[in-house]
């Protein structure tokens, strides 16, 4: 607040929400495409089993972090940029592409993927597992 007033708590937000929306449509796409394509024959998603399930909770948040991370790196270094908000995202991402190359805008995704598939792969086991207990 007092080097950047109220606005410095919004820093990053228009990336935030920028990184969201196709992050969870990749991650809800891909969950519901490959449980599709890994239930029984015959049935339905909801009769996919907990390897199933676990597999494509995994692939979802593989494909959520691959797309979105260089967004993700962007968003994080207008936060903690005092010079890169007043340049915008564009630029933001075109300096770090100029100055360190695509490469940068993929650090740190190792072991964001490593810390995702077993928390999404549990997310949904636990989503899918509680809406079973809940169904009638």
């Amino acid at each position: 607040m007092r080097h950047h007033g109220p606005g410095g708590l919004f820093r990053g937000l228009e990336m935030t929400v920028a990184r969201e929306m196709p992050s969870y449509f990749c991650f809800f796409g891909v969950y519901e495409a490959v449980r599709e394509a890994l239930k029984p024959a015959g049935r339905t998603r909801a009769d996919c089993g907990l390897l199933a399930t676990t597999a494509a909770g995994a692939a979802g948040g593989v494909l959520l972090w691959t797309v979105t991370f260089p967004v993700d790196v962007v968003k994080s270094r207008i936060q903690l940029d005092d010079a890169m908000p007043t340049r915008g995202w564009t630029m933001c991402m075109f300096h770090v592409y100029r100055n360190e190359g695509v490469v940068a805008l993929y650090s740190g995704l190792a072991p964001t993927l490593i810390r995702c598939v077993p928390s999404s792969a549990v997310l949904f086991i636990v989503y899918e597992y509680t809406k079973k207990l809940f169904d009638p």
